[in-house]
């Protein structure tokens, strides 16, 4: 039984092992990827600067931005409202934007891992 234990476990690792590395390439390569992002009221608009030369990884750094302002899009409307004091308004779009970077990394994170999974199930051409 030990044995089985230690040959599925050693399976399990190697396994993990195509995925990890498939992983770090992505998220190597998006760390090249550049874009512009604007949020004007309920309007959001994200573009892609400079290529990875992978759309679908290019697509995660517009995608997680996209989930991550909708997500917060209450807090961003309230932060327009010009019935508010401008030092508050200031102060509430820096603790937005500091909410959306810890967003936007932790949605590219799992983002990553998903298009990594995605591809090491695809069959081979």
């Amino acid at each position: 039984m030990l044995l089985f234990s230690i040959v599925m476990l050693a399976a399990q690792q190697a396994s993990s092992e195509p995925l990890q590395k498939d992983i770090v390439v992505i998220g190597t390569r998006l760390q090249r990827w550049q874009g512009t992002y604007q949020i004007r009221g309920s309007r959001m608009k994200c573009a892609t600067k400079a290529s990875t030369g992978d759309p679908e990884i290019d697509a995660i750094g517009c995608t997680a931005f996209e989930v991550c302002a909708n997500t917060l899009s209450t807090r961003i409307a309230a932060s327009d409202d010009k019935s508010l004091a401008k030092a508050v308004r200031i102060s509430m779009k820096e603790t937005i934007k500091q909410d959306l970077s810890a967003c936007v990394g932790d949605k590219r994170a799992s983002l990553i891992a998903a298009l990594a999974q995605r591809r090491l199930n695809e069959p081979a051409n």
